[in-house]
């Protein structure tokens, strides 16, 4: 007759036991820990490269141009040339093409400043995001390139839209193409900020003030230390001299 003999159990083993268990529930609980921080920080990192169009660029002046200029940085110069545009404005256009290069080379002088305002005006239609869309990209394109004050890529992106430039009241160039003309300047890493129109409010807002101003009367608006000039019907050497004047 087999007798049952009660099982003895070492409290040393089930010491043990309970330390590798206590161990493992650990160990599973900080691999979860760091599981969800990791999952965080790749949320919030995409949360933070996409703003939902909220955008405010960081290399515009306070009152939202992009400063093409050969001045130190910090420092005021002496002439202020200031042109409002819309990129799907044919007036713009022609005045790009009429007085461009002398912009451009006015600005060479640290003693002058060229800044362009690009705004949304031809879109209040309804009918198409042209002026919206393209600039926008020229923000995108302005804080992807010119943190340090140099916008000579900017300039290049600015132009393109403006020799590329389509009939008034289109749908403008698509995004894919606006990442084109950006690569084509020089710059790359544009592409979602384009997509996701991050400054599109900060756009509005921008525009919405030159509108209101009573002095606006259409793009180009172009002043001269904040004094209105027709440079449209100006000769490049006439508004040459006239900054150059103002530099003095």
């Amino acid at each position: 007759m087999t007798q049952n003999r009660r099982t003895v159990v070492d409290p040393r083993k089930a010491d043990r036991r309970r330390s590798l268990m206590l161990k493992i529930g650990a160990a599973v609980v900080l691999i979860a820990v760091a599981a969800g921080i990791g999952i965080w920080a790749v949320v919030s990192n995409s949360e933070d490269s996409s703003t939902g169009g909220s955008a405010t660029p960081t290399v515009a002046t306070d009152d939202g141009s992009i400063r093409v200029s050969a001045a130190p940085k910090g420092t005021q110069p002496k002439a202020v040339v200031s042109v409002v545009e819309d990129f799907q404005c044919p007036a713009c256009g022609a005045f790009e093409t009429r007085q461009g290069a002398t912009l451009a080379e006015l600005s060479k002088n640290p003693n002058v400043a060229v800044d362009y305002k690009p705004i949304i005006f031809l879109d209040r239609s309804g009918q198409t995001d042209y002026s919206a869309n393209t600039a926008n990209a020229s923000m995108c394109v302005a804080e992807a390139s010119g943190k340090e004050g140099d916008m000579e890529s900017w300039l290049k992106f600015h132009n393109l839209l403006f020799t590329n430039q389509q009939q008034e009241g289109g749908p403008g160039p698509s995004s894919d193409q606006l990442r084109k003309y950006a690569e084509e300047a020089g710059v790359t890493g544009v592409s979602q900020c384009i997509e996701d129109n991050q400054f599109g409010k900060w756009l509005t807002e921008q525009s919405s003030t030159v509108l209101n101003d009573s002095a606006f009367q259409g793009t180009p608006w172009v002043r001269l230390n904040g004094k209105t000039i027709d440079a449209m019907n100006m000769s490049p050497e006439q508004l040459t001299s006239a900054v150059n004047d103002a530099a003095k």
